[in-house]
Formats: C-alpha cells, sequence, structure tokens
C-alpha cells in the first residue's frame, strides 16, 4: 500500500488556503476524490470555496468553523469554538481513508490556539493509509513539520489591507 503524501502550507502571508484550493480543483479535474475540512470557516460567511462542490462532483467542503478565533470580530464564546474543533477533527477522522486528498484548513492555527491538540493531529496523519493530506495554516510544530512531505512557508512582502483596503471577493475569499 502507498502512503499518502503530506503537503503544509503555513507563514504569514496570504496564499495558504489558495494553494490548497489549487491543489483540490487539480486532484479534482483528475478525477480525484477531495474533501475540505475547515477549522474556522463559517457556513453563512460569503466564501467562494464553498462553492465548489456545486461546480464539482467530487469535491465537498465542510465549513466546521464559529469564525476567527479571538480577533477583534470574535463573536463565539470559547466552548463554541472547542466543540466547533471537536466537530471539524471528527469530520476529518470520517473523511480520512474515505477521500484521495483531505484538506484540512487552517488546522495549524487550530493547533496554536489549543482547539485542537498536536497529537490528535499527528494521529491523523498517522491514519491517512492512501489519503493525501494538506495542512494550512500559521503557526506550523516542529513535529508535522518533520512529518510532512512537502512544507511552503508563505511570506507576507506586501499586502493591501496595510493600507487600508479591505478583502475582495473573487481574490480573497
Amino acid at each position: 500500500m502507498k502512503q499518502g503524501l503530506i503537503y503544509v502550507f503555513t507563514g504569514e502571508g496570504k496564499g495558504k488556503t489558495s494553494a490548497a484550493v489549487g491543489i483540490a480543483v487539480r486532484a479534482a479535474l483528475r478525477g480525484m476524490k477531495v474533501a475540505i475540512v475547515q477549522w474556522y470557516k463559517e457556513e453563512r460567511w460569503p466564501i467562494a470555496e464553498h462553492k465548489l462542490g456545486e461546480k464539482f462532483g467530487n469535491i465537498q467542503v465542510y465549513p466546521m468553523g464559529a469564525g476567527f478565533y479571538q480577533l477583534p470580530s470574535d463573536h463565539a464564546m470559547p466552548e463554541e469554538h472547542q466543540q466547533a474543533a471537536r466537530g471539524a477533527y471528527q469530520k476529518a477522522e470520517e473523511l480520512v481513508g474515505k477521500v484521495e486528498v483531505l484538506i484540512l484548513d487552517e488546522v495549524c492555527n487550530a493547533i496554536g490556539d489549543k482547539l485542537v491538540t498536536e497529537e490528535l493531529v499527528i494521529k491523523l496523519l498517522e491514519q491517512r493509509g492512501e489519503t493525501h493530506v494538506i495542512l494550512t495554516g500559521r503557526g506550523l510544530t516542529e513535529k508535522i513539520k518533520d512529518m510532512a512531505d512537502l512544507v511552503t512557508e508563505c511570506t507576507k512582502i506586501k499586502h493591501p489591507f496595510d493600507t487600508g483596503r479591505m478583502a475582495i471577493a473573487g481574490l480573497d475569499f
């Protein structure tokens, strides 16, 4: 049995989820089954990638989050974030081995925020079998870095937000 690869897109710059979604589309176009589990993004958010399932029958997106944790826009209680993270982990656990590509969007942030333990994520990676797993988010741990086959760091050089420009639908979400 071939073991799936582990890809990580991390860093302070923009493009981590975009890179993972690019791979999702590429895999889907090759006929692979893809699942995207989002650790912070909510179903009610008007995010373009939530429509991937409508365009591709072999991509499923699971926005499991309760919003961004401990940021000014945070509207949920810590317990709600913890419950959402448990749900995201359970969904990922259900999907591993059943899809060819599994994206854990912003799971690195969830580890850093202590919403999921590094040990649970490592357990999931160890159980991946032939499933390729892609992790995104800031704060990659050394243990997961060591397990990964590919690690790309997105570094911010310049961002429109720094000059007061807001995110643009289609480019940023």
